[in-house]
């Protein structure tokens, strides 16, 4: 009597599977970081940052660019905000500062204190002057 041994296939699974995984893991998390980068961009980007500041030693006013000028050559978003020597808010606007795609800057505004009220110009080189005046 012959023994007929029966041959056992192991079947294992193919080693490269495990770098596969680790490659797709790795290759999605870089496309995750890139499409945010962006994102991350636009947000700070919208971080108001202080141009300039004017006191009468009673009250601040200060210009705010809220964002970037447009690309190539629109608008940039500012803000105007009163606080009083305690640097407590009092008020704010914001406005459209249309310059010819040039950033924000100190010669963009003209404040005139008054006894009771403070009155800025908002000056572009694509717009008419416009005037905000808040009360003290």
């Amino acid at each position: 009597m012959n023994d007929q041994t029966d041959t056992i296939v192991n079947e294992s699974k193919p080693k490269y599977k495990g770098c596969l995984i680790w490659f797709l893991i790795i290759f999605a998390g870089i496309i995750i970081h890139i499409a945010a980068i962006p994102v991350l961009i636009e947000i700070a980007d919208h971080i108001p940052r202080t141009i300039d500041t004017q006191t009468n030693g009673q009250y601040i006013i200060e210009l705010q660019a809220i964002s970037s000028p447009e690309w190539p050559f629109g608008p940039q978003d500012g803000r105007i905000v009163l606080k009083d020597n305690k640097n407590k808010k009092i008020s704010s606007t914001n406005f459209v500062l249309s310059n010819d795609g040039k950033a924000m800057c100190e010669s963009n505004w003209k404040v005139d204190w008054n006894e009771e009220s403070v009155t800025v110009t908002i000056m572009g080189e694509e717009q008419n002057d416009a005037q905000f005046t808040f009360l003290l």
